[in-house]
């Protein structure tokens, strides 16, 4: 009897620990004094990118891991993998704040979780996912933009009233492309496209295997 309500009290703890670590957001900032670089990892999570009028970086995530690279001008932030879990689980997405004066380059990686965002006014973004979609939507647009996905959709929103000033290459094996920025093309077939728009000051490259692109 004794043994039995041992392992009773002792999975009551455990739940209750689930419970308590599962369903709570964590919330962190961190200071973008010198960083050249912020590393995104999210794995199977949705992430979101928003570009914010404040002076640090803010994410939040229940399960959130920020480092700061000791000796390096880097920043990395990801999810912490769980291999044990009790309670109710959590579907979160992981948003990540970052300053609109921050000038260094912005690296996201992930798996079959879908890259989103919002007032982007970056100078330098890379977006990489296997099976999820990919769109980033600017606000002032400015930035050197690389993505690339697998199966998934690739969007990309400039939101230029006049022609954005881009160098523009796209590529897909079996995806649709929809480009309705005004182009220069230089060269085009089903599958690339490379045109110039404007004074073609900025980089962007997108690749799918089996996604459409969309660029306007």
């Amino acid at each position: 009897m004794k043994k039995k309500m041992c392992i009773c009290l002792v999975l009551s703890v455990l739940l209750l620990a689930g419970c308590a670590t599962g369903g709570g957001n964590k919330k962190e900032t961190a200071d973008l004094n010198k960083i050249e670089a912020i590393y995104i990892d999210h794995g199977s999570t949705n992430v979101h990118i928003k570009s914010a009028n404040q002076s640090q970086l803010e994410a939040s995530h229940p399960k959130l891991i920020i480092d700061k690279k000791q000796g390096k001008k880097e920043l990395s932030i990801k999810i912490k993998k769980s291999t044990f879990h009790i309670g109710p689980k959590f579907n979160k997405n992981l948003h990540v704040n970052i300053p609109k004066d921050y000038k260094g380059k912005i690296i996201i990686n992930g798996g079959s979780g879908n890259i989103t965002s919002e007032g982007l006014e970056t100078e330098h973004i890379e977006a990489a996912t296997k099976s999820g979609n990919i769109s980033l939507e600017f606000t002032d647009f400015h930035s050197d933009v690389y993505a690339k996905a697998a199966s998934g959709n690739i969007k990309l929103l400039l939101h230029e009233k006049e022609e954005p000033d881009i160098q523009l290459t796209t590529k897909t094996a079996s995806g649709r492309q929809i480009i309705s920025v005004p182009l220069s093309v230089n060269s085009e077939d089903k599958k690339r496209i490379e045109g110039t728009a404007g004074a073609g000051l900025y980089q962007v490259d997108i690749e799918t295997a089996s996604g459409n692109i969309t660029v306007q």
